[in-house]
């Protein structure tokens, strides 16, 4: 449990095991040890509060399990409502990013993207798509993550959908990862690759270049999440491909930031009729899929919406091997 007060003072109620550590971080005002047994949790945490009014002490019911609020608000005698829930106000802030905050997507962005390219260099035909993925995973780790902000994949995008397999000569190839620093925040890209470059797959990985470059314009203050996605699924069209069911979401200290309702995604739900804000931060990943050819891609990016043009976060070119 994580305690503030209005005057930036703060209390951390943590394991035994690692109460020693997170008193050395000198980020804290107050470290209580507990024991991991029944009851002491609840104990601490109601020693962490017990300075303050309970009428005036609000929680992030979102950060809690419903066993555990329900205990907290008992032992406080605190009823826990709509009143004394600062959810929402926690999303919204979560919802704009500072300097810092972007800075600290950028690093998950640059560890992601080289290990990204470092499993570029090593696919050839005759490599296991599932090898593909361990060496991935273990180069993000290597660099720095803490841990993958969700289950990386490496895949095919020609053919029919279908499980891991050897790679073969004629192939294209398309991952989609993402990796979890230190301070909580997460990066989610993805990119697409060809094992041969003939004319037919050149071209459309062509389309696919200038269809992504050309939706990515769209994004700015001001627009909705819905009018991003709706124009993304015209420029599909025109180039070819497929109209998109979505085509990004929030991102920050989860893959999937939860800002509903405050803060849109790139379609198609009500809540994303809202307009984008300077500051917010979104993936961008429609699906450039030519039903004719068989061909798909997956080319993803974290995008930083600004009043203008829009600026990509990511450096990795999307056209990184041909």
């Amino acid at each position: 449990t994580l305690v503030f007060d209005v005057d930036g003072g703060s209390t951390l109620v943590f394991p035994h095991w690692g109460a020693k550590r997170m008193e050395e971080s000198g980020l804290y005002d107050r470290v209580i040890s507990i024991k991991q047994e029944k009851g002491h949790h609840i104990r601490a945490t109601k020693e962490a509060l017990a300075k303050y009014d309970p009428e005036k002490v609000c929680f992030d019911l979102s950060t809690l399990s419903a066993q555990f609020a329900l205990a907290l608000g008992g032992a406080l005698g605190v009823k826990l409502d709509g009143v004394v829930d600062m959810s929402d106000h926690v999303f919204k802030m979560r919802a704009i990013k500072d300097e810092y905050e972007i800075g600290e997507i950028k690093e998950a962005i640059r560890i992601t993207e080289e290990a990204v390219m470092e499993m570029v260099e090593a696919s050839k035909p005759g490599v296991h798509s599932r090898d593909l993925k361990k060496r991935l995973d273990a180069a993000m780790i290597e660099k720095g993550a803490v841990e993958f902000s969700f289950w990386s994949s490496v895949g095919f995008g020609n053919g029919p959908r279908r499980p891991p397999r050897v790679v073969e000569q004629g192939d294209i190839l398309l991952t989609d990862v993402g990796c979890r620093v230190e301070s909580g925040y997460c990066s989610d890209m993805g990119r697409t690759w060809p094992m041969t470059t003939t004319p037919e797959i050149r071209d459309y990985l062509e389309r696919m270049v200038s269809a992504h470059s050309e939706s990515l314009k769209n994004i700015r203050a001001g627009t909705t999440g819905n009018e991003v996605l709706r124009r993304a699924s015209e420029v599909n069209l025109e180039h070819g491909f497929e109209p998109l069911v979505r085509c990004g979401h929030q991102i920050g200290l989860d893959v999937h930031d939860y800002t509903m309702p405050f803060a849109p995604s790139f379609g198609p739900i009500v809540t994303d009729d809202k307009p984008l804000k300077a500051g917010m931060t979104l993936t961008f990943e429609p699906q450039h899929e030519d039903a004719k050819l068989g061909f798909r891609s997956h080319v993803e990016d974290v995008v930083l919406v600004m009043e203008g043009d829009p600026v990509l976060l990511n450096s990795l070119p999307w056209d990184l091997t041909w």
